[in-house]
């Protein structure tokens, strides 16, 4: 009988988990965009954010004119343009930092409506011939 009630117990909770957040499950993660792409985006006025380290900044620099967060997952969404229509392009150092997620999601959730992830990051920024800025820049 304890096994009957534990495992109708179990399932009643297993189910609940998850469905608990259905909003949540529809959404999908911000869409990833290549370096390239990043680029003719930013030729055509969209915006770089970077939600790199100060030490990931000093060692590769920044995407110019990029806006620079004070954290990745904690930032104030003031540092971010008032257009929630802009396009926005977060990135971090490289394919295997997952800041930018975190920073793009933020947005994202927040109503922000055209925001892309530079999975590559400055590392594949840099790599492929881009301009960077030192950092601080001076």
């Amino acid at each position: 009988m304890r096994t009957i009630l534990f495992s109708l117990v179990l399932t009643f909770l297993l189910v609940g988990c998850k469905d608990a957040n259905p909003a949540a499950a529809s959404e999908a993660a911000p869409p990833e965009i290549s370096v390239e792409d990043a680029s003719k985006a930013l030729q055509s006025g969209a915006v770089a954010v970077d939600a790199n380290s100060a030490s990931t900044r000093e060692k590769h620099g920044t995407v110019p004119n990029a806006i620079i967060l004070t954290s990745s997952s904690k930032y104030e969404l003031s540092q971010l343009p008032e257009d929630k229509s802009k396009d926005l392009i977060f990135y971090c150092s490289s394919t295997y930092c997952t800041a930018s997620d975190s920073a793009a999601e933020r947005a994202s959730t927040n109503g922000y409506e055209n925001v892309h992830i530079m999975r590559e990051g400055i590392k594949g920024w840099k790599g492929a011939g881009k301009a960077t800025v030192d950092y601080p820049e001076s």
